[in-house]
Formats: structure tokens, sequence, C-alpha cells
């Protein structure tokens, strides 16, 4: 806060005068500097500010941190008001940021500065960038969500009868983003951006599915599933409205969307695969890649570096093969573990047991690796079947942040001959805990960051950290067999893979065979598990970079700590600096840990 000068009166200074003619002016009173103190108050009022016009303009992700009061509503992310609303704020944040004094910050206010300006100015670039124009596609999106949500399974809660009002609002919400979608389609095709045929081609299913009306459309699912505390009178009248509702307006909207692609935009669709096609398609990528890593990295870099791991990872994959008493090539080991029976489930039941003994076995372990533990539970479940195609082997899902909820992994049980036996454990691990389960939960917990932060999540950091823990079987005991630790392998290999794609996909000019081809040769799967690696690389370009390069990071930042410290290295120490400031950009995770070393090697333990 910056002082005001007092106020002299006016008769006071006409009197001085007429004494003291010849006397000097009276230098005129500085403002006193803010201080430390008025600075960290200020950032925090911003970043409030910030944070609850963002949920205004987002309220989805009010509901899924537990924040009820935007319930009734449902944005429409779409739409040319709500990108100008969102750019202005973003911009409006940034001008406010830079009005704060950020050299006079301590460490944590600090931290709270960089890594909004960080995110502020990666946001903005991103509106440059006509998104909207392919606002739909088969692995995520509007689409997707609003099913989840509205099957009872989502972020939107049906614990009472105002959940189930709420949710009649966000139904007439979504029917006017389903109109929006294929208003910004037709635009998209008249600029030149539409998406690749062979996606419209896999999301069509999944539209006609939630279009059905049938017993199993995941939207009746909330007039099975009533609360105790909601009367008679109030299901039968909630019921009729509720299913008149997803009869004359949902399934319609659906249907309306998947007719639309169809009829119109499929002929229409472009054959090409990258989004180096597109209009800016090189400028595009090479932001995604920026935004996927939180580096500086070019696609040429990423691509490089994908290949050196790639064959680093082979390597080691041949010395496992070996250590199990296999002798022959690598294609040859891959092979083998593709035909032979005892490596794979004969039901869904088996799979979600697995897992479940799985979940026993590491919390009772993690404790000698990490000294907090989620306070919110994991509740195995399998996925629903409208997921399933396209949908990963798991999915971590943290459910609603307000301390009652368990969080969610949704394992999918459909095409057992592509589970195999040997990866559960690595999925675990990076998709429950310790990954992706024990960082969240840990992140949400921290009351006293800021919301941007306790509820935000940096790709690069969340899908590296997730990756890393795969790393701790081992240490875990998960590896008792030899064929989970080729399991692991096979995880950093996949993400390895993935970094040559990506970049040969977007920027060197691949088709969509040559990325198939390409992954079929390095990695044990099959040409539709393949397919499906691609499309979600042309659906979401740059998001599989995310996991290979913060990985990295996570790995190298460990090797520095231990040389570093020696024999003063303590991986419960280690593992808790580096999740205790929630998600954050790697640069900005550098320089701290970088801090943390240099603290614990200057002031080692009485």
């Amino acid at each position: 806060m910056v002082s005001r000068a007092r106020l002299i009166p006016l008769g006071l200074l006409l009197l001085a005068a007429g004494c003291q003619r010849t006397a000097q002016p009276p230098a005129p009173v500085q403002a006193a500097a803010p201080s430390a103190r008025a600075a960290a108050i200020e950032l925090k009022r911003v970043l409030e500010r910030y944070f609850a016009a963002y949920l205004a303009l987002n309220p989805t992700q009010a509901s899924a941190i537990g924040d009820r009061h935007l319930d009734a509503q449902l944005e429409n992310s779409v739409s040319l008001q709500y990108l100008a609303d969102s750019l202005a704020l973003e911009r409006g944040a940034l001008a406010e940021l830079n009005l704060v004094p950020a050299a006079i910050l301590d460490a944590d206010a600090r931290l709270n500065f960089d890594i909004f300006k960080f995110e502020r100015e990666a946001a903005i670039q991103g509106f440059v960038y006509p998104q909207e124009l392919l606002p739909v596609n088969p692995f995520e999106g509007m689409p997707q969500d609003f099913a989840q949500m509205g099957s009872g399974g989502g972020v939107h809660s049906f614990a009472d009868l105002k959940g189930y009002e709420d949710w009649l609002s966000r139904i007439d919400a979504f029917e006017a983003w389903s109109r929006q979608a294929i208003d910004n389609l037709r635009e998209g095709e008249r600029r030149g951006y539409t998406l690749p045929r062979v996606l419209v081609d896999r999301l069509l299913p999944q539209l006609a599915e939630l279009g059905q009306d049938r017993i199993g459309n995941p939207f009746y699912r909330p007039l099975n599933m009533f609360p105790s505390g909601i009367s008679a009178a109030n299901r039968t009248d909630i019921s009729q409205r509720l299913n008149t509702a997803i009869k004359n307006r949902v399934l319609p909207a659906y249907r309306n969307l998947h007719d639309f692609l169809r009829n119109e935009y499929l002929p229409r669709a472009r054959a090409s695969a990258g989004l180096n096609e597109l209009p800016m398609g090189e400028a595009w990528y090479a932001y995604c890649v920026r935004r996927a890593t939180t580096t500086s990295m070019t696609p040429a870099q990423v691509h490089a570096l994908g290949a050196a791991e790639v064959e680093r990872v082979r390597a080691r994959l041949l010395d496992a093969a070996a250590q199990s008493g296999f002798a022959g090539n690598l294609p040859a080991f891959i092979e083998f573990l593709a035909r032979d029976a005892r490596f794979y489930f004969q039901s869904a039941q088996e799979l979600l047991d697995v897992y479940g003994a799985l979940k026993t076995q590491v919390t009772a372990a993690a404790p000698a690796l990490f000294a907090a533990a989620p306070a919110a539970d994991l509740q195995i479940l399998a996925m629903p079947d409208f997921r399933h195609a396209g949908a990963p082997a798991v999915a971590y899902d943290p459910g609603i942040a307000d301390g009652r909820h368990a969080a969610l992994l949704y394992v999918n049980t459909a095409d057992l001959p592509s589970r195999p036996r040997f990866a559960v454990s690595a999925l675990f691990l990076h998709e429950g805990i310790p990954g992706r389960h024990l960082q969240s939960a840990l992140q949400r917990q921290r009351t006293d960051l800021p919301r941007f932060r306790r509820f935000g999540a940096v790709d690069a950091f969340v899908q590296g950290w997730a990756a890393y823990s795969e790393s701790l079987g081992d240490e875990l005991g998960v590896n008792a067999d030899p064929y989970q630790r080729v399991g692991a392998l096979f995880g950093e290999l996949r993400r390895a893979a993935r970094l040559v794609a990506d970049t040969g996909l977007h920027a060197k000019g691949w088709s969509r065979r040559q990325g198939i081809d390409y992954l079929r040769a390095q990695l044990p799967i099959s040409d539709g598990e393949a397919s499906i690696e691609v499309d979600r690389m042309l659906a979401l370009p740059g998001r599989a970079l995310a996991g290979m390069v913060g990985e990295l990071r996570f790995k190298a930042l460990r090797v520095r700590a231990q040389t570093a410290l020696g024999p003063r290295f303590d991986i419960r120490e280690f593992h808790g600096a580096l999740l205790n400031e929630g998600s954050l950009p790697l640069e900005v995770l550098d320089a701290k840990m970088d801090r943390w070393i240099k603290s614990k090697a200057y002031n080692p333990p009485q």
C-alpha cells in the first residue's frame, strides 16, 4: 500500500511565506515505498479476483472444486462472447499483476507471482489460434464431459433436490453449446480449419450411442439414484421433467450434432493428419509444444530427444528380456509377450481384482518413500461403456474437491487381449498411487495455496510425476515378477515413441499410416491400439509430449539431489520437496529444487 502525503493547510503556507520571503519552498513529501507485506497482500487480491472471475466464466470448474453456487450454469466455451470475456480476463489479470512490485516479494509470494505470470502469458498466446473452430474430438470435450456429468459420475452433484433442478438448467445450456459447436464447425470449413476425417469417423459412434433413447443411456441414471432426502412427490415431479428434458432436448442435441457431422461435415473433413496442414499450423504446433512441456523446446528438439530415448529404452528392454530368461531379439520378445496366454486376463472382474490388490499393496509400502498420504480415498471402478472406445487402459478422475468424495480410478475392461498383466503395475503407479492420485490429493489438501494453484494442473508436472512414479516399482515392491519391470519399461518406451510420433505427425509431415507403422515397429501393440494412439495425437496436438519431458526432468532432479547431498539425501524429504508446492511449470520447479538442494547442502541436520 502506498501512503498518502500529509496535507498542509493553505493558511499556514501563506503565513510562512510572509515571515520568510527568502526561504526556499519546502521539498515535496516523498510517497513511502510499498512494503513486502503490502505487495504480498495486493498480489493475493489479484490472484483471488482472477480465480473468482475464472470460475464465473467456467462454472463446471466451480462444480469440480465443490463450489456449488454455479451448478445451474454451463459455459458456452466455444462462443465468441466466452472467448472475448476469457481473453479480457487474462489480459486484465496480467496487467494487474505487473503493477505488483515483484522484486520485494518474499519467496512464497514470488513463487505465486512467477507461476501466475507464466500461466497468464501462455494463455494469452493461445488465443491467436482458433481452437474454437475444432470444438469436438473423440477423446475429450463437452459432449463426453456432459455425458459423464449427466450419468451422475462426473462433477455435477445429484446429492439433493437442488442438484436435480440445477441439472435441468444445465441441459438448456448444453443445447446452446451444441448449436454453437455446429456453427463453429461450419465457420471452420469456410476458413480452412477442419478436423481430420478419421477423427470424425471415430466420434460418430459415440454421438450415436449418446443420442439413443434406451434404458442404458447414461443420462437416465440419475433417475435411479435419488438420495433419501428427496420426497416421493418431488421424485415424481423431477422424474417427469428430467425424462422430458432428456427425450426432447439432450438426445436431440446429440443426434443433431451427429447428423451434421455425418451428412455435412464428414465429406469436407480433411484427409491430411497434422496440425501443420492448417493455416498458421506450424506456429500453432510450436505453441502446443511449449505449452505442453512448459519449456522453450522446439518440435525438432523434442523429436531428437524422443529418438534418443527410444534407443536407450530399447537397450534396457533387451537386458530385461535376457534377465527374464528370454534368449531372442527384441521383436521376438515382443511377439512372445503378445502370444503367451498367461500374460492376459480371462475376465473383467479378474482385471479389477488385480488393481484392487495393487492398491492395498502400494498403500502399505508408500510410507517408506513418502511422508504424506492422501486424505481422499481412491475408488476403483469399471469404465462406463460409452467411454470404452478410444479411452486409455486406466483413467484417473480426482472427483469433487470437497473432502467428502473419493477420487476415481476407471479401468477400461473392454478388449481384454489389449490389457496385458505385465502392464498393470506400472499403470496403477502412474494413475493411482503414488502417481496422479497422490500428487493431486496432496495439492488439493494445501488449503493455504492460492486457489489457482490448489486446483490447477500443469500437464508437464502432473504427467511427468505420474511417469516418474512408474520407476518406483522396485522400491514399492511391485516388481517381484520380472515381467512387471518389463511392463514399466514398455510404458517408458511408449512415452519416448510418442515424442517421435507426435512431432512427426504435426511438424514433419508424417501421414497417419506412418505414425501407426512407427509405433507398431517400436511397441508391443496391435494395429488398432496404435491407431488409437495416433488418433489421440491428431486430436490433441502436443499433449502426448508432457509425460516424457516431465519424467526426464524429475529423474534428473533426483540424480542432482543425490549427487549434491550424498549420504544426507533422504528420499522422503526429496519427494516432499517435489510435491509440497503442487504442480509447477518445469522451469519454475527446476529453480525451486535448486534452492532446496542448496539449503540442504549448506544447512545439514544437527
